[in-house]
């Protein structure tokens, strides 16, 4: 097997493995939106996923910190980064499912 061969296969197995991480760590998006993870490029996969653990990072930090503390603008920057991200490949519905579902809840 030459290394082309050996990367396509490893490629192959990580791809697998990093789609069924993103089924435990996203959650499910509405069965209308008529997508499943096999259509999303690793790279859309990705961002969705950075935008789901930045979703959880904000939700932890909500109740903790004020609301201009630099840890939340930075965490607020970096979700509305990676949101755009998501609209420029293709994914902005997805992103706005996920921004929707994992709305910070506030004390």
């Amino acid at each position: 097997m030459n290394p082309t061969e050996s990367e396509n296969v490893r490629g192959g197995e990580g791809m697998k493995g990093e789609q069924a991480n993103a089924r435990n760590i996203l959650p499910r998006l509405p069965q209308g939106a008529g997508h499943n993870l096999k259509s999303y490029s690793p790279t859309q996969l990705h961002f969705l996923m950075r935008l789901s653990h930045l979703q959880r990072q904000r939700r932890d930090l909500v109740n903790v910190a004020e609301g201009n503390d630099w840890h939340m603008r930075l965490v607020n920057k970096a979700l509305y980064s990676t949101y755009r991200d998501c609209e420029d490949l293709g994914v902005g519905e997805e992103a706005r499912l996920l921004m929707a579902q994992q709305a910070p809840e506030r004390s």
